[in-house]
């Protein structure tokens, strides 16, 4: 993490000194080529041969200061102070900066020709450079983005500096600070005292769903949706005044989902609605009354939906993208003119959403994901027009909400993280970055959404939760599907064994969850694994059904979390790990020749989750995607490798060639996915459950291009997995049945 003293300071100097101790000015060139590159600092500007080669704007900075020293090693510490003078960073993001220049240029860690990593240290650029025009860089700067640019050397770092990094590195390592979820998770922060647990009362004790609390500026109301006590997807928005137990619905036309918020003087709530048919922005009196629609928008049921609605009543903020399943950004809606305006964008986030108002209207935060990793966020702030974007806070895990407390300086969010029993709501000081936990959330289904408003705060805890597997019919789709692995605890991730004679899945019917098989209709169940760890799931069947591979997870010593791939003879018994050079190995599956495993890996290096393949022996691994992807499955005829990739807020599906490598696409015509685990691959198409309707299975012909509904489920939704059997005539699915929410209240909440 960036150390304090370091950014009172400003950036550490990269200059060397003379014999005396003064800095020395030295020459600088105007542009630098090397192999087939041109860079251009002042312009910056990089070529190869000619042709633009795009890097993100931090990247671009760790090449220029690593050419301006070629030759010479750059210390981490150096890099940091300058790179990032104002903001506390892991040297996670200097690693990322440094992979992403090595993808541009070709360039290779085991063989470096350009760019060379000292162990422990830094880096060293080693090509052969001709600098062209001349000029001399100031001793007294840091990181110049124009001319004069600063020249670097391998200069030690100043003793204050050194001094505070190794203070701050003692309180990382004492948990005052945060720890590491795993390599790259900046955020899980510890502290001395232990958060007390949320205890609220029930608001509402409704059947069915009801969630999106919206508290009003008084306190005195909650407005959240709900299903009623039919359909699971289909929302109304409600009102109910605190002590009173009549319901006011406000809207007719049930949705897939609702996020609604209060307007400053409590007579309106807007909403952002998720419906087959499209998203929007809409509004309504509070006392009933007509609906009216403001925009069209390409929402989701994810984060992306929260609005929040300024103080002076003159604007909502929103996140939408161009287009469905698109990245998401943050948009002003002015009620004046209807006219929407995004913010300013931060390059480092992919996607903007969760935006919240402070109590005094002067900013605006929001969630960004970061650019840098799958799964990690950074909680961003702006001025209510939109400008001067600036990350406060990196983290990971799930975010669930974002709020301003009254004071209009801190904010309060809550998190979960795989591996731990609760989500905890915590606080940030804005002014110095500083976090502090509140409460511990008795239910780690807590829900995305909360609301702290009039000195109470209301959330949802989901209860009645229980995945169980059930057998759709694909030639006859009208039959009704079967339940066919029931226990009062969870079963998921199913697979048809090849050979048609098993069923693989996970459950947690025994403790923790495990590798479980049956006959195909469910009975003659036997445990397959016995790791108690964290998690253990993503069944994968070898073309002989004789093995499956599975990932699972373990709680290290030092409190990390770390996935590996184990194979397991269903006859045996007895799992085995499977050896493999990348970290973080997990959702396995096998090639049709048996010949490899296809797993998601590479979680802690600095590119992020891709999918690799080795030998079911075990050995070195082979990359097979730049994008970020999950669950890779090959195609019938061996050529391709499906794979669903998480933009922010969405699922998606896409390919990579197997022979040869290295082609990537979406697969157009394919509707965002539900989950990034609920489809699978036969042969002419792809069956899934699309995002905008998690309740029915759809399927997509991938000679006509064509989507077609096969059936509608009737239970809360399916999550996760889903398998075809071999002869194509049935599908499992694992169905959340029971499902209930209640939504809490806290007194008193300052």
């Amino acid at each position: 993490m960036r150390d304090e003293t370091a950014k009172r300071m400003g950036p550490t100097s990269l200059h060397p000194r003379t014999a005396g101790g003064e800095k020395e000015a030295r020459v600088v060139a105007r542009l630098y080529e090397f192999g087939p590159f041109r860079l251009e600092p002042a312009e910056r500007r990089l070529s190869r041969n000619g042709d633009a080669v795009v890097l993100t704007p931090k990247a671009f900075d760790t090449l220029s200061l690593l050419v301006r020293n070629h030759g010479h090693l750059v210390e981490k510490e150096e890099l940091l102070n300058n790179l990032w003078p104002d903001t506390f960073v892991e040297e996670g993001s200097l690693s990322n900066n440094v992979f992403l220049l090595r993808k541009a240029l070709g360039d290779s860690t085991e063989n470096p020709k350009y760019i060379e990593t000292v162990p422990g240290r830094g880096y060293r650029f080693i090509a052969e450079i001709v600098a062209n025009g001349t000029d001399k860089a100031s001793a007294l700067t840091g990181v110049a983005m124009v001319p004069p640019l600063v020249v670097l050397s391998a200069s030690a770092t100043s003793p204050a500096a050194s001094t505070s990094r190794k203070l701050m590195a003692w309180l990382f390592a004492t948990g005052i600070i945060c720890v590491g979820l795993a390599a790259f998770a900046y955020a899980k922060w510890r502290h001395r005292a232990e958060p007390v647990p949320l205890n609220g009362v029930p608001v509402t004790a409704l059947p069915g769903w009801a969630d999106f609390p919206a508290i009003s500026s008084d306190g005195t109301r909650v407005a959240f949706e709900w299903t009623g006590e039919q359909d699971f997807t289909a929302f109304d928005l409600y009102v109910k005044t605190l002590g009173n137990e009549s319901l006011l619905r406000l809207t007719n036309d049930p949705a897939v989902h609702l996020a609604p918020t209060w307007s400053p003087d409590g007579t309106q709530i807007a909403f952002q609605r998720v419906s087959k048919e499209g998203g929007g922005i809409y509004v309504v009196p509070t006392q009933g009354g007509v609906v009216r629609k403001l925009r069209s928008t390409n929402a989701s049921f994810d984060r992306s939906m929260h609005v929040s609605w300024s103080p002076d009543g003159k604007t909502i903020a929103f996140a939408d993208s161009p287009f469905p399943g698109g990245h998401k950004r943050l948009l002003l809606l002015s009620l004046e003119t209807l006219q929407s305006t995004p913010i300013e964008h931060d390059d480092k986030c992919v996607e903007e959403v969760l935006p919240a108002f402070s109590r005094d209207g002067k900013q605006l935060a929001y969630a960004c994901s970061l650019a840098s990793r799958e799964g990690e966020f950074g909680l961003s702030v702006v001025t209510a027009e939109g400008r001067k974007p600036r990350i406060i806070k990196e983290s990971s895990g799930w975010l669930k909400g974002l709020e301003w407390l009254p004071d209009s300086k801190t904010l309060l969010f809550a998190e979960w993280h795989i591996g731990t029993e609760h989500a905890v709501l915590r606080e940030l000081d804005l002014a110095n970055g500083s976090i502090r936990d509140r409460m511990v959330v008795p239910d780690s289904h807590f829900s995305d959404a909360f609301s702290a408003n009039g000195g109470r705060l209301a959330f949802v805890v989901n209860s009645g939760v229980k995945n169980n597997i059930w057998r759709g019919d694909l030639v006859h789709p009208d039959a009704p599907p079967v339940k066919l692995i029931s226990t009062t605890r969870d079963q998921f991730c199913p697979k048809y064994s090849p050979d048609g004679r098993y069923i693989a899945f996970a459950s947690n019917r025994g403790g923790p969850p495990e590798i479980w098989v049956s006959d195909p209709d469910g009975q003659n169940v036997v445990q397959l694994s016995n790791l108690r760890g964290l998690a253990t799931g993503s069944p994968a069947w070898s073309p002989d059904s004789r093995k499956v591979a599975f990932d699972s997870r373990i709680k290290t010593p030092d409190g990390q979390i770390r996935a590996d791939v184990y194979i397991v003879d269903i006859v045996e018994r007895t799992p085995r790990k499977l050896s493999t050079d990348t970290p973080g190995a997990s959702i396995p599956s096998w090639s049709h020749d048996g010949k490899w495993i296809y797993f998601m890996g590479g979680g802690n290096d600095a590119a992020g989750e891709r999918i690799y393949r080795v030998s079911p022996e075990g050995g070195k691994s082979e990359v097979l995607t730049n994008a970020r992807g999950y669950s890779p499955l090959e195609s019938p005829d061996g050529q391709t490798l499906y794979f669903a990739e998480n933009s922010g807020t969405n699922y998606t599906l896409h390919t990579a060639s197997l022979n040869p490598t290295g082609t990537e696409s979406r697969v157009d015509g394919v509707p965002p996915l539900s989950f990034l685990m609920n489809w699978d691959i036969v042969q002419g198409g792809v069956y899934f459950f699309p995002r905008n309707d998690i309740l029915t299975l759809n399927y997509f012909d991938f000679s006509t291009r064509k989507v077609r509904p096969i059936f509608k489920i009737s239970g809360g939704g399916a999550f996760p997995g889903l398998s075809v059997s071999t002869n194509g005539r049935y599908i499992l699915y694992p169905e959340l049945d029971d499902y209930r929410s209640d939504i809490m209240l806290v007194e008193n909440f300052h």
